[in-house]
């Protein structure tokens, strides 16, 4: 199964700049995934937030990561809460989605 298909759509809003460049690092990742879980697919999401950001993911996480900055004042910014209400739930649903369909 290629994962990667769940990061093609992108959502429509982000909650800060380097949002959209940490879903791209996700989606050129995730074909190495095994058949995960919804739960086994957050729990990855939130290991690679940490590897990237050096920060837990939680609700109040707001870190800017170097990797992602591409210019303007909150460029790199993560946002914690955004991926925590709206990334990873969208991901899962997707996932589930997915797994019905084959």
């Amino acid at each position: 199964m290629n994962y990667s298909s769940l990061f093609d759509e992108k959502p429509e809003s982000w909650g800060l700049r380097g949002d959209p460049y940490f879903w791209d690092y996700l989606k050129n990742r995730a074909d190495g995934l095994d058949d995960p879980s919804p739960e086994a697919l957050e729990a990855w999401i939130k290991r690679e937030f940490l590897v990237v950001s050096g920060e837990e993911l939680t609700p109040a996480t707001m870190v800017r990561v170097e990797q992602f900055e591409h210019g303007g004042m909150s460029s790199g910014g993560l946002d914690g809460e955004w991926w925590l209400e709206q990334g990873i739930p969208m991901l899962k649903e997707r996932l589930l989605a997915l797994s019905a369909a084959t």
